[in-house]
C-alpha cells in the first residue's frame, strides 16, 4: 500500500511561511523565526546590506527580553558567553554578525536568533539561581532562629540512595537531620529539588524533608509535584510549623 504524502506536503509548504515571516522597514528587512525566548516571544534578526555584504543583529532584543523578565543583570555575561558558542558578536546590547556574504545569509540569522535567545535563556537562568540563593540565606537565618545556629549548617553533603546531594538549611537534633530546602516557582528550582528528595526519600532512615515556598496558595501546578517527596511549608510558616516537620520523616 502507497500512502498518498500530498496532503502533507501541501500542508507544510502552508505552514512554513506563518512559521518565517519578513518586514521591510526601510532599508532594513526583519525577519521573525521560530527559535522563541523564556518568555515564549519569537526572535527576530534586523538586516541590512551595506555593499555585497549584511549586517545582521538582534537589535538589543535580547537583551529588552531579559529586562522584562527581571535578568538584565546577568545578560552580559550571559550574551558574551552565548556569542561565543554561536560565534556571533556582542557590543554590549546587541548580538550580531556584522559581515555575511547574501550567499549565506541563512546561517548569518539563524546564528543570531539562537546566540540571542540562549543569552537570555542563561541569564534568566542565573537570575533564578540567584534568587534561590538569596531566600535560602534568609531560610538560614529564620531557621537559625527557631533551632539555634549551633544546630543548623548552611550546606551539608546528604547521601540519597543513589547518590549524593549539596542540601541547604540542614538542622540536626538529637542524631535525626532535616533539611528545608527554598523552592521557588523557576521550573529549573522545582526539578532540581524534586530530583534531590527524589533520591533522598527512598531510604528507609532518612532526614526530614521539607520544601520551602513563599506561599503555599500560590505554588504552581509544578511545585505541587513536591508534594509526593516532601513536605511543603510557607516561609512564614512559623516556629511552630517548622518545628514539627523538623521531627517528622517525609
Amino acid at each position: 500500500m502507497i500512502t498518498d504524502i500530498r496532503p502533507l506536503k501541501e500542508a507544510l509548504e502552508a505552514a512554513v511561511p506563518r512559521l518565517v515571516a519578513v518586514r521591510e522597514r526601510g532599508q532594513t528587512f526583519v525577519v521573525s523565526i521560530p527559535v522563541a525566548y523564556p518568555s515564549g516571544a519569537l526572535a527576530a534578526a534586523h538586516i541590512s546590506l551595506s555593499g555585497d555584504q549584511c549586517f545582521v543583529s538582534d537589535c538589543a532584543l535580547g537583551l529588552r527580553e531579559a529586562e522584562m523578565s527581571g535578568a538584565s543583570d546577568f545578560f552580559d555575561a550571559a550574551a558574551k558567553d552565548a556569542a561565543s558558542l554561536f560565534g556571533v558578536g556582542y557590543d554590549g546590547a546587541s548580538l550580531f554578525v556584522a559581515s555575511a556574504p547574501i550567499s549565506r545569509i541563512e546561517g548569518a540569522i539563524v546564528a543570531v536568533a539562537n546566540a540571542s535567545a540562549s543569552a537570555v535563556g542563561r541569564a534568566v537562568l542565573r537570575a533564578a539561581e540567584a534568587k534561590d540563593r538569596k531566600s535560602n540565606s534568609v531560610l538560614f537565618d529564620l531557621v537559625s532562629d527557631f533551632f539555634g545556629k549551633a544546630n543548623v549548617s548552611r550546606k551539608a553533603e546528604i547521601a540519597g540512595r543513589d547518590a549524593t546531594w549539596e542540601a541547604h538549611n540542614v538542622v540536626t537534633l538529637d542524631g535525626q537531620q532535616a533539611v528545608f530546602e527554598f523552592v521557588s516557582d523557576h521550573q529549573n528550582s522545582i526539578a532540581s529539588k524534586f530530583q534531590m528528595f527524589s533520591d533522598i526519600v527512598k531510604l528507609d532512615e532518612r532526614p526530614s524533608l521539607t520544601s520551602v515556598v513563599l506561599s503555599t496558595e500560590k505554588m504552581s501546578k509544578k511545585a505541587h509535584m513536591l508534594i509526593d517527596v516532601s513536605h511543603v511549608i510557607s516561609m512564614d510558616a512559623g516556629k511552630e510549623t517548622f518545628s514539627r516537620y523538623a521531627r517528622i520523616a517525609a
